[in-house]
């Protein structure tokens, strides 16, 4: 299963807001403070439901706030959850969960509800969790164990996230590597086995007992001496796993003339942005694992900003991987504001957020008119720059060059009233009259299918012979 749309109402700075995923990856763009972060929290309170590591809680704070009317009550605050069956044995893993569409089919459902309650003038936040089609229906722990995802924050520090301590990532890996405990225990007895066995790590603990013994003798009365053994604590797999650490090896195999000369960067040595990449293949690989040795589950992985560190050459690589990631058996939600990732990513995959009036829009690309030929059209041409647009305010469409020079410099002429960069408009360049193929994602009559914000068109006068063209654009073009 996956999850395919959720509706978000009344959190932070989301009025409300539907959202249509794809079955793989789901990338998340828009200006700063365009509901991104508010997006994948929403997901983290959804998924951590019910599990005992729960990072991430509603608090009064996150209840929205209408700027036009500061008295107004708090609304509820509303996760609407809406999964796809994909195998039959689906509906009878997440039952609890199953309800019936509006198309008359099986899907499965998630609801969250928040409210506030006030008790002698103190308020504290309630919720409400129920699954299927009727509020109040239970959802059994088991259910909800089967629900799991990983978290990478914008800030995340993937020094600390891999060191060897309990329940690092690395860590986590192995465990899944070797799941059945009759395994770990073989490996685990033939790593006390090599330490047992070794002459010289025996003396060494007989002599550091030795000393500790010696000056007990000292504190003990006579006749009722005390005496201690020292050996390891119990041998434990996943203790002994926790224990590996990543380090960067100064040179390759073919360098060497011998092995013992290799030597090692340690990660607090190595570049942020390697780092990055080097925790998140670990959660990857991690992943992976558990999609196989739980095929029923549902995993999900979030990703905040993964442009974080990485320069243009990198995101390109990363994000080209991330899309063969499709058939992954997960699901991934990224949040990015590059628009080097932007011209990268499918357009399908894209889901924009723009904040207009105070209020948040989401558009999936794959749910406007934009057809085949529109599609193909646009991958091939919106690069870097170009991409721009999906984090404007507004957008200008331009025939050539000269144009695109002169329309900034014509703006600050006239005031920073008019002035496009401060006004956040961007103009696009399209080297010809292909302007149908942009003008679909502004024109719409249905305004939750395209773009929630202004776009002109600005053309030589070039008529003759183009009369079907511009019938066709500037026709229909609202």
């Amino acid at each position: 299963m996956y999850l395919k749309r959720m509706t978000i109402k009344n959190f932070r700075c989301i009025k409300e807001a539907t959202l249509y995923f794809n079955e793989g990856l789901n990338i998340l763009i828009g200006e700063n403070n365009s509901g991104k972060t508010t997006i994948l929290d929403a997901l983290r309170l959804a998924f951590s439901y019910g599990k005992q590591w729960r990072d991430i809680y509603v608090s009064l704070d996150d209840f929205y706030i209408d700027k036009n009317d500061l008295k107004a009550q708090e609304s509820d605050i509303e996760f609407h959850l809406y999964f796809k069956i994909q195998r039959p044995e689906e509906a009878g893993i997440f039952i609890d969960l199953l309800a019936i569409n509006d198309e008359g089919e099986q899907e499965l459902q998630l609801h969250f509800r928040y409210f506030i309650q006030e008790r002698n003038g103190i308020k504290k936040v309630r919720y409400s969790v129920w699954g299927g089609e009727n509020e109040g229906q239970m959802i059994n722990p088991e259910v909800l164990d089967l629900i799991y995802y990983v978290y990478l924050g914008a800030l995340r520090d993937a020094v600390q996230q891999l060191r060897p301590v309990r329940g690092n990532r690395l860590g986590e890996l192995y465990t899944k590597l070797v799941p059945d405990e009759k395994e770990q225990e073989v490996f685990a007895q033939k790593v006390r086995s090599v330490l047992s066995n070794d002459k010289d790590w025996q003396i060494l603990i007989e002599k550091g007992k030795i000393k500790v013994n010696e000056h007990l003798n000292e504190f003990s009365i006579k006749g009722k001496e005390q005496t201690v053994e020292i050996d390891f604590l119990p041998w434990e797999f996943r203790k002994i796993v926790e224990s590996l650490r990543i380090q960067m090896p100064f040179f390759g195999k073919d360098v060497l003339e011998n092995e013992e000369d290799q030597r090692y960067f340690e990660l607090s040595q190595n570049g942020l942005g390697y780092n990055n990449l080097i925790y998140i293949a670990t959660v990857l690989g991690d992943l992976e694992r558990k999609k196989e040795l739980e095929k029923e589950a549902y995993i999900a992985l979030l990703i905040e900003e993964p442009e974080a560190h990485l320069h243009p050459q990198l995101q390109n690589i990363f994000f080209n991987y991330l899309n063969k990631l499709n058939k992954s058996g997960f699901q991934i939600f990224v949040t990015s504001h590059s628009p080097t990732i932007t011209a990268k990513a499918d357009l399908d995959s894209l889901i924009v957020l723009q904040d207009q009036e105070d209020k948040i829009f989401a558009l999936s690309i794959k749910k406007t008119n934009l057809d085949d030929s529109n599609k193909k059209f646009l991958r091939k041409f919106l690069d870097v720059t170009k991409s721009q647009l999906f984090f404007s305010n507004g957008v200008i469409l331009v025939e050539g060059i000269s144009e695109a020079l002169l329309l900034p410099v014509f703006s600050k002429i006239m005031g920073d009233e008019y002035d496009i960069e401060k006004n956040g408009i961007e103009v696009v360049n399209l080297n010809g009259v292909a302007f149908e193929h942009f003008a679909k994602l502004f024109n719409t009559k249905n305004p939750s299918n395209r773009l929630n914000c202004r776009c002109a068109i600005l053309t030589d006068d070039d008529r003759t012979g183009n009369e079907e063209i511009s019938s066709r654009v500037f026709g229909n073009y609202e």
